[in-house]
């Protein structure tokens, strides 16, 4: 578990990350019970995001969805906002998955706990590729997606026990830099520690090109929730990830009905 001084110290990057990514102060969200905020990525047209911090909720939504959004939301509490039923209300038939939610925790050099990566390596090739595809057939599609198996610009990792791949994982950039870890163990092989070694490889890879790592799970994976924290991770929040079916967002709206 990370000291208080270096919980403190993470909490703190990470205002400074919100700030810069989302254009939002650290006052503005504090005060406020939900802050709406366009996404920077505008090949994120058709995801809206909900993080809540603290006792606020930050929305991060299309340019499109800001207004909209924001008039939706105005008179309701972040502990409201932040529900599953209350995003499907929200956005009605234009939500084709909601995915959360998920935990999410961060680790500087400062917290890092290592372990031995039990050989965890980039994968690259075809015969990485079809034992990466062999894996992924033995686990429900939802569990792959929640490990970044599913976002495009993905780095890609595995762990072989012999010449069968047990544990695989995920390293997303934003805008160059690591960003979000995901891991994947086969079910036959999991409580054996090799999803911790993943989760320490992967951890120690980003933290070369960034101040943070960011480990993405769900908030019923307990045993993935303790190896973050024996890891070295800290909470600093929540969040829902919202997809859209593609549509002409100009014309969007949203409402809640009551």
């Amino acid at each position: 578990m990370a000291s208080p001084q270096v919980s403190t110290h993470i909490h703190q990057l990470l205002d400074e990350h919100w700030t810069a990514a989302l254009n939002v102060e650290p006052s503005v969200w504090r005060d406020a019970e939900v802050v709406v905020a366009s996404h920077p990525e505008p090949s994120h047209r058709d995801h809206v995001y909900l993080i809540r911090r603290e006792d606020s909720c930050i929305i991060v939504v299309p340019q499109a969805l800001v207004g909209s959004t924001t008039v939706a939301c105005a008179s309701w509490p972040s502990a409201a906002v932040f529900d599953r039923a209350f995003v499907r209300t929200l956005y009605g038939d234009e939500v084709a998955a909601i995915h959360g939610p998920f935990w999410l925790g961060y680790a500087t050099e400062e917290s890092f706990r290592r372990v031995e990566g039990r050989g965890s390596r980039r994968l690259h090739g075809a015969e990485d590729a079809a034992a990466l595809a062999t894996l992924l057939r033995q686990v429900p599609e939802e569990e792959a997606v929640d490990a970044g198996f599913d976002v495009a610009p993905r780095r890609e990792y595995g762990c072989f026990v012999g010449d069968q791949l047990v544990c695989a994982g995920t390293l997303t950039p934003f805008r160059g830099m690591a960003a979000n870890i995901g891991v994947l163990t086969d079910p036959a092989h999991r409580n054996q520690g090799i999803g911790t070694a993943m989760l320490s490889a992967l951890t120690a890879d980003a933290l070369a090109q960034s101040r943070t790592a960011q480990f993405r799970v769900l908030v019923e994976n307990r045993p993935a929730l303790r190896i973050a924290r024996v890891l070295g991770y800290v909470e600093d929040g929540h969040t829902f990830e919202v997809v859209l079916r593609p549509a002409d967002r100009a014309q969007a709206g949203v409402q809640v009905k009551t």
